[in-house]
């Protein structure tokens, strides 16, 4: 029994020795060693018998134990036997990579695949998700854009309406696609896919308040088509930050939207400001889809595009074109909150019908006096309504009608318009509160101005929608006046406070227009038929 479970270990340890080279056994060893090795190994046995005849006299000799012959080899076990390697392929990268797995992930399949297979598979998606792929590369973009699935999309679209277009010619008729330009039939589907009920509302907006001369369910058309208006902040650098509105003030001309919550970046890091109007999906519906924007305004930052109207304690205010208001921290100039005025003048429009990156165009009106030798048109039968008011409340509405200009008030390239009034009280103090990360305040002095004027045929001739400050008079102290300015008008609003009232009245307002701005709008040339 104990020989052969010695005999089995034997056999054990030289199939491992013959399985890993380099720790054979005494025969492995005396068929590899070199020539030159016997000699070697007679110094060290020499010197090892010298060791022992030293150290006999104090070790005692023990027996060598009896010398057994090697047992024959056995067959060496499968789990031992080493699995032939195999050749590695030549490396072409940096030592330690590994060049398949770099191989397989820097290949791109999509462009082994041919273009009309890539259109293939992109025919099958909708709109939304067709909008969304053309961002992820540039051959996406390419094969996302190509007008013969934006054809059939916009086909299945006037299917499921059940209405024509009213285009030159029909949907069906696929004769004419190519002549059509890049981006046609896709801006067609987005439009559909974005104004549902055009019809309904452009139906609404035929209904004019007399008063104000404006559509008169304005507010009731946005809060339908469930519009909201966002803002876009492009930081220096590329970056683009988008806030929502977080309150709304409707006035009876105009709109004041209100941005305060967010983090903010600092003024001077911002090089333009855009203002989107939105078209919000229906409670429920998935909001992971790209949205309707129709850009509304773009408002370039730089400090040469704004001015200091008004402050306090806290916040500066900065005002600059198209109605835009930015409040800043004093001290850090980080953004505290934005305002925009935004007039009811076609803004139903603008905030649907316009694109990403362009604003809405209105057709063009014909001009309503052309050819006509009268050179009294054009300067009678204005009407003229002012309003003051700021993000929660109303403070002043006046109405002028029947407004004329003389011809004495024409010169120097301007017309004036001069409106009398009987010392209209205003009702309650000129204020602009705001509110921005817990904190309000208001600040004197400074609120909103709408003014709507509009010609003989009530037609708008000018509107406009901005915040205004005072600008006291040095001769009298009690005397100030709201100006506004651009380049299309001025306007300049006289004012009386009267300090036992605590009170102002308003006592005249005068209006300054371009004789160009006329001549372009009655189709007529003013200064040669008043002789200038």
């Amino acid at each position: 029994m104990a020989a052969g479970r010695a005999q089995f270990f034997r056999s054990l340890l030289q199939g491992l020795e013959l399985a890993r080279p380099g720790l054979g056994g005494d025969r492995e060893k005396k068929q590899s060693r070199p020539a030159g090795a016997g000699a070697g190994r007679k110094a060290g046995a020499a010197h090892l018998s010298h060791r022992a005849e030293s150290s006999e006299s104090t070790q005692p000799v023990l027996p060598r134990p009896p010398v057994l012959p090697n047992p024959p080899l056995l067959p060496r076990p499968p789990f031992l036997t080493r699995p032939p390697q195999l050749p590695l392929p030549p490396t072409a990268t940096s030592p330690g990579t590994s060049t398949s797995s770099a191989s397989h992930s820097s290949e791109n399949y999509f462009d082994r695949l041919p273009p009309e297979l890539i259109l293939k598979i992109l025919s099958y998606l909708d709109a939304d998700s067709l909008f969304c792929v053309g961002f992820v590369s540039k051959l996406f973009y390419k094969l996302a854009n190509d007008k013969g699935i934006w054809y059939e999309l916009y086909i299945n679209e006037v299917d499921r309406k059940k209405w024509r277009p009213r285009l030159g010619f029909r949907p069906e008729d696929t004769t004419g696609t190519q002549d059509i330009p890049l981006g046609f039939w896709k801006r067609l589907v987005l439009r559909e896919m974005g104004c549902p009920n055009d019809n309904l509302w452009k139906r609404e907006l035929r209904h004019i308040n007399p008063y104000t001369g404006m559509p008169a369910q304005v507010k009731q058309i946005l809060g339908s088509l469930r519009v909201t208006w966002e803002i876009t902040l492009a930081v220096k650098g590329g970056q683009e930050v988008i806030f929502k509105h977080s309150h709304t003030f409707f006035s009876d001309s105009s709109v004041t939207v209100c941005w305060s919550h967010g983090l903010w970046p600092h003024i001077r890091q911002v090089s333009t400001l855009q203002l989107h109007g939105v078209i919000q999906p229906f409670m429920g519906a998935t909001t992971d889809k790209p949205q309707w924007r129709s850009l509304i305004s773009k408002t370039m930052c730089g400090q040469t595009r704004w001015r200091i109207i008004a402050t306090d304690k806290l916040v500066k205010l900065l005002q600059f074109d198209d109605g835009i208001t930015v409040g800043i921290w004093r001290g850090t100039w980080a953004i505290a909150f934005v305002m925009a005025n935004l007039h009811f003048h076609r803004l139903v429009e603008r905030s649907l019908l316009g694109s990403l990156c362009c604003p809405y165009r209105p057709p063009e009106v014909s001009q309503l006096y052309s050819g006509q030798r009268d050179p009294g048109c054009g300067l009678r039968g204005y009407t003229v309504l002012i309003i003051l008011h700021n993000s929660v409340r109303r403070i002043m509405r006046r109405r002028y009608s029947s407004v004329h200009c003389m011809t004495d008030q024409i010169h120097k390239g301007f017309v004036y318009f001069k409106l009398r009034t009987d010392h209209t009280p205003v009702s309650g103090l000129i204020s602009f509160p705001w509110k921005a990360e817990g904190l309000q305040g208001d600040i004197k002095n400074c609120c909103m101005m709408t003014l709507t004027m509009l010609d003989e045929d009530q037609r708008p001739f000018w509107c406009v929608s901005s915040a205004v400050n005072f600008v006291m008079r040095a001769s009298d102290p009690e005397q100030s006046a709201l100006l506004y300015m651009d380049g299309e008008g001025r306007v300049w609003t006289n004012f009386m406070w009267m300090p036992d009232m605590q009170q102002y009245f308003l006592l005249g307002i005068h209006i300054r227009i371009p004789l160009k701005k006329l001549n372009q709008h009655f189709g007529s040339d003013f200064s040669s038929s008043l002789g200038q």
